[in-house]
């Protein structure tokens, strides 16, 4: 089932973030070099201001009374000063009388003593500086208004931030070319993995070195890849093997059936349909083993851990040797089973049952008519031995077992080679180890086989 994702272009979310970065770098930058250019102007206009004052107040001081306010208006005239201004003299009776004031002054006093002051004039913010004269009964107030100084701060601003507005629109360019340039290995990565042959898989080929952002990314492609193909080459070795195991005893039924049908002899019938029959139960017997293969392949850890619980392997020992005691009698065999309790397992009920179940039909179905089969519990090494007085199987060849259709040494054993197979899937999934050892004395000297299942702590 295909899953619907929502795709977005990381090139674009990376432009826009870079330049949404960028932005408010220099958004922040803006507002740093207004207040800065503000403060600058502050600093500049209060200096204006001091020797603006200064100016007028010795002129002031140097001047006749008639003729202050004629120089002071010519003064003003001559450099068109963008400050206001008051002077004023201290008359005998301690109140001050103006002697000249621009238009932007009001007729009262601006300021109420020596020094800066700042309020509002005519609705807007101003900023004074009032000066005494040492020697003399004359003072000066000059003003400044505050939204010169903002105008100034703004221009300097703008002036600096200027350039790098009109780059704004270069610099996205500039990004998406850039991240579009870094951003070609996932391409290639892309273009490599659809381009990959499903019956055919490969490791992702990217020409060229990977970005150690990207590289993680293709050895994981590279790992699943090669999971993939291993899986694949399993079920195909797996189909081939089955369609073979199938395909011999089909083959036998369809001869005992025509044997049976033709023949009119009634012993060589009967002896046809007794091989149709256990034909039959060998074709059922490799069925169920192909489906507990086929059950445990898929999700096995999350099917196995749907069913943990804490069990007692006597119990269930017990309860698999009684159901496999009547196969052992038909064959006049003799199992065995020797537990304590105290070994304590939390898995899967049913699995442990399946391993068991298997080790054990194994152990019958390849130990000869009036063998020997123990089964033995060990709490102390939390293992699992099951061993039988049966032709054995030699060392080099024990491991080779564990695979699918291996068979033991006896010809005429009926199993189909699944069993251990399965008991080795099963001891995978549930964290246990498998071993082979030698297995009960036999009358000529040798030793049969014991397969040892150690299962970790509880």
């Amino acid at each position: 089932m295909s899953v619907v994702r929502s795709v977005y272009s990381l090139r674009r979310r990376l432009v826009l973030l870079l330049i949404g970065v960028v932005a408010l770098l220099w958004s922040v930058s803006a507002l740093v070099a207004f207040r800065t250019a503000h403060a600058e102007a502050d600093e500049l206009f209060d200096a204006q201001l001091v020797q603006v004052a200064e100016t007028l107040l010795a002129i002031v001081a140097a001047s006749e009374d008639g003729h202050v306010a004629d120089e002071m208006a010519e003064h003003q005239h001559a450099y068109q000063l963008p400050i206001a201004f008051q002077a004023w003299q201290r008359e005998k009776d301690g109140g001050w009388r103006l002697l000249v004031r621009s238009s932007e002054m009001p007729a009262l006093p601006a300021t109420g003593g020596p020094g800066f002051d700042e309020h509002d004039l005519h609705g807007e913010l101003w900023r004074f500086f009032t000066v005494d004269h040492d020697h003399s009964d004359y003072r000066v107030i000059v003003g400044h208004n505050h939204g010169a100084r903002y105008r100034l701060a703004g221009e300097i601003a703008l002036h600096l931030l200027l350039p790098i507005l009109i780059g704004l629109p270069l610099m996205a360019l500039g990004i998406w070319a850039v991240v579009g340039r870094a951003l070609r290995p996932v391409d290639a990565v892309a273009r490599a993995v659809s381009g990959l042959d499903a019956r055919h898989l490969a490791p992702v080929n990217v020409p060229g070195s990977l970005p150690a952002e990207i590289a993680p990314l293709v050895s994981s492609l590279d790992a699943l890849v090669g999971r993939v193909t291993e899986v694949l080459d399993n079920e195909r070795r797996f189909t081939a093997d089955a369609a073979h195991e199938l395909r011999t005893p089909l083959a036998a039924l369809k001869i005992q059936a025509q044997v049976a049908r033709r023949t009119l002899d009634d012993s060589v019938r009967g002896h046809a349909l007794d091989q149709v029959l256990s034909g039959v139960d060998r074709m059922t017997h490799l069925v169920e083993q192909l489906l507990t293969l086929a059950r445990l392949d898929p999700d096995a850890g999350a099917a196995t851990a749907e069913g943990v619980a804490l069990l007692e392997l006597a119990e269930l020992a017990e309860a698999v040797c009684s159901v496999l005691t009547p196969q052992a009698l038909r064959r006049q065999q003799t199992l065995e089973l020797e537990a304590g309790a105290g070994l304590r397992l939390c898995g899967n009920r049913w699995w442990l049952e399946v391993m068991l179940r298997n080790l054990v039909d194994n152990a019958l179905r390849y130990t000869p008519a009036g063998g020997h089969v123990v089964v033995s519990l060990d709490a102390g090494a939390r293992s699992m031995r099951v061993a039988d007085d049966g032709p054995g199987i030699a060392r080099e060849l024990r491991q080779k077992m564990l695979t699918r259709f291996a068979r033991g040494a006896d010809p005429e054993a009926d199993g189909c080679g699944l069993g251990l197979s399965i008991v080795a899937r099963i001891a995978e999934i549930s964290g246990a180890s498998l071993s082979f050892e030698d297995g009960l004395a036999r009358p000529d000297g040798g030793a049969g086989l014991a397969v040892v299942v150690r299962f970790p702590e509880a």
